[in-house]
């Protein structure tokens, strides 16, 4: 429970990893109100982080517990694991309920991720996918050699970690609070990598991360590509018409994407005036994957 019922002031906190610093804001909620009241970007050191993924978890938590120790007090923060880190995966099980797919996935597991059961944290939620007589789900996995390393070093005395997810999750939950659309696919450009999330009544359904190229002129042809493919495997799986695409404007490509060259109607969002939380002090578009992981507290009781 992130915020204790008849409790008229809460606080909680946020961190993620967005190229070579990080991000934390805290966010206190006052009666029906949530605001950004702290925020701050912390350079991080070399050898920690490379192209959005860990590379030295365990070093990497314990320059930020130094960095934050005299901030959070007592807050519980949630934390962003790098995308580039995660693996999504759509899939059905013959499962009577959730708790029942989450048991059989210690004997299938190697089935749907690169690496053994023992070696990954994950997740399941049930997807809105038809599929007879199976449960479907969506999971999330990582490999535990970096990520664990990096939240066992982050957490602290003052310091209380009270979740982790993947930023795009996160960055998801920041746009699809707003956009009126019951179905449509948030396009990203971070770190190298170009992340795709399409939602369907509230939820997240298909994530991708896939690595661009390093030369920039190159960049609008692979990202039309993907997002194409994200739309053909949507309409597959899913049935129904093309979802709207919206493009981040802030992380697209470095030039105006041709979006007569995709396959669903398209246009850019801007972060500015996105957040139902208002931002003070105000942070710049970059934050979004933030300000995502903070709504876990607003939406919460």
């Amino acid at each position: 429970m992130l915020w204790k019922r008849r409790t008229e002031r809460c606080a909680g906190a946020a961190l993620a990893l967005r190229d070579r610093c990080a991000c934390y804001g805290e966010l206190l909620r006052e009666g029906g109100r949530a605001r950004l009241v702290n925020a701050d970007k912390i350079s991080l050191p070399d050898g920690v982080v490379s192209r959005g993924h860990l590379v030295d978890g365990a070093a990497l938590g314990a320059f930020l517990r130094r960095k934050l120790a005299f901030r959070w007090g007592r807050l519980p923060f949630a934390v962003g694991i790098p995308s580039a880190d995660c693996i999504f995966q759509l899939f059905s099980l013959p499962a009577a309920d959730l708790e029942e797919a989450r048991a059989s996935m210690a004997w299938c597991f190697s089935d749907y991720f690169p690496f053994d059961f023992g070696e990954a944290l994950f997740d399941l939620c049930e997807a809105a996918a038809p599929a007879g007589a199976r449960l479907s789900l969506v999971g999330a996995a990582c490999a535990k050699a970096q990520v664990v390393p990096f939240l066992e070093s982050l957490r602290g005395s003052r310091g209380r970690v009270f979740a982790a997810e993947p930023q795009i999750v996160a960055s998801t939950r920041a746009f699809a609070s707003v956009i009126a659309a019951e179905r449509f696919l948030l396009v990203m450009a971070r770190e190298g990598s170009l992340h795709c999330a399409f939602v369907s009544e509230g939820s997240g359904l298909v994530f991708r991360s896939v690595a661009l190229p390093a030369e920039e002129f190159a960049w609008n042809s692979q990202m039309c590509s993907e997002i194409n493919r994200t739309l053909d495997y949507v309409s597959e799986n899913f049935g129904g018409t093309a979802p709207p695409v919206y493009i981040a404007k802030d992380a697209s490509a470095p030039a105006a994407l041709p979006f007569g060259n995709l396959r669903a109607a398209a246009r850019e969002i801007d972060f500015d005036g996105v957040c139902p939380a208002a931002l003070v002090p105000p942070a710049d578009p970059g934050w979004y994957d933030v300000v995502g992981l903070l709504l876990r507290f607003a939406h919460e009781d």
